[in-house]
């Protein structure tokens, strides 16, 4: 059977909320499920695994509603859910009570349950969080009901305040395939048997890298499953090593440069290095608006000899200030920058 795994599609966020772009990301993690969906009908997918977090947090009434319409149109497609630590189905939540489409399964219980679909030979065995938090191994003493037919577990955790397992009792588990969900790095566990989907779309930061779904075929004694990148933009870490020569309008050009290369959609995340002319100060506000700038370090540090500088001030202020710094073996980079900063202070008053 054609399966597609994946997890933490997070509907309801809004990435990088308080920059210019952040409403519009919330938007594309809507678009990117529809996307997903319509890639789902034209890959005549037999099931649809999603392994938690389809919410950012508690999902609506309404939200419910537009995702179930998205996923009757999946007229050949099963579709196995689960709620994660971030949409977990508390009391009062509407996950509860809701009437799904025929062809979605919704594991309703924070107890492992299995559902079987005889057409496939399938069993999928699955749980939701009914809280932020759960620190039991809840999967490490699981055991296929029978090796004849194809078993799923869908999952989600892989931290110590989240479902923590061990890989080793996973492994002897009996499962075809455990389809997992909340590391948004992703990756493969264990090839072809034991893998975390990673996001659909990047959430933050520190999410960088390509974002997508695993797919590919299940069979008894048979797994091929595949890395699909998806993400409509991810986070690239961005590096541009000045010069004395550089100004602000030359370091300008060279990200725009950059940022064309590598894709303007893309959400950077910029660090200046190098040496800079001591009078040159570099505006986080006039970077960022370039483009998908979603932060900014100053690493740079002006072009002057530090031990000429204080050796030339030694009986002022300034001297008295650097000695402090230059006392020590090392400096920390908080202590660097304070270095530098007293340093144009008390040498051009800003």
């Amino acid at each position: 059977m054609r399966v597609i795994h994946t997890a933490d599609l997070h509907l309801g966020a809004e990435p990088e909320k308080g920059l210019p772009w952040a409403k519009e990301r919330g938007k594309e993690i809507w678009e990117t499920l529809e996307r997903l969906i319509t890639y789902t009908i034209r890959s005549q997918t037999e099931v649809l695994l999603i392994a938690g977090d389809l919410f950012h947090r508690q999902p609506l009434l309404r939200e419910l509603k537009e995702v179930n319409y998205l996923f009757s149109s999946l007229k050949k497609t099963r579709v196995f859910l689960i709620a994660g630590n971030h949409d977990y189905i508390k009391r009062d939540s509407y996950y509860r009570s809701f009437p799904w489409s025929g062809n979605v399964s919704f594991f309703n219980s924070s107890s492992i349950e299995r559902i079987d679909v005889e057409e496939l030979n399938l069993s999928v065995y699955g749980g939701s969080y009914d809280a932020r938090e759960d620190t039991e191994h809840i999967y490490d003493n699981i055991q296929v009901a029978d090796e004849r037919r194809v078993n799923i577990l869908l999952g989600h955790g892989g931290e110590a305040k989240h479902r923590p397992y061990d890989l080793t009792r996973l492994k002897a588990s009996g499962f075809d395939y455990i389809a997992f969900g909340h590391i948004h790095k992703g990756g493969e566990l264990v090839k072809n048997r034991i893998v975390q989907a990673g996001c659909l779309e990047p959430m933050d930061r520190t999410d960088t890298g390509e974002k997508g779904f695993y797919e590919g075929e299940i069979e008894k004694g048979k797994v091929r499953m595949e890395f699909v990148p998806f993400a409509r933009r991810i986070y690239l870490p961005l590096e541009l090593i000045v010069t004395p020569e550089d100004t602000m309008r030359s370091v300008k050009e060279r990200l725009q440069e950059e940022m064309h290369k590598k894709g303007a959609q893309n959400m950077y995340i910029l660090t200046l290095r190098g040496k800079r002319d001591q009078v040159i100060q570099f505006s986080a506000k006039e970077l960022m608006e370039v483009g998908n700038v979603c932060s900014f370090a100053d690493r740079t540090q002006p072009d002057y000899d530090l031990g000429e500088l204080y050796q030339a001030n030694k009986n002022n202020v300034l001297g008295w200030y650097m000695k402090e710094f230059l006392a020590k073996q090392k400096l920390s980079e908080r202590e660097e920058q304070a270095l530098h900063y007293g340093i144009r202070a008390l040498t051009y008053g800003e």
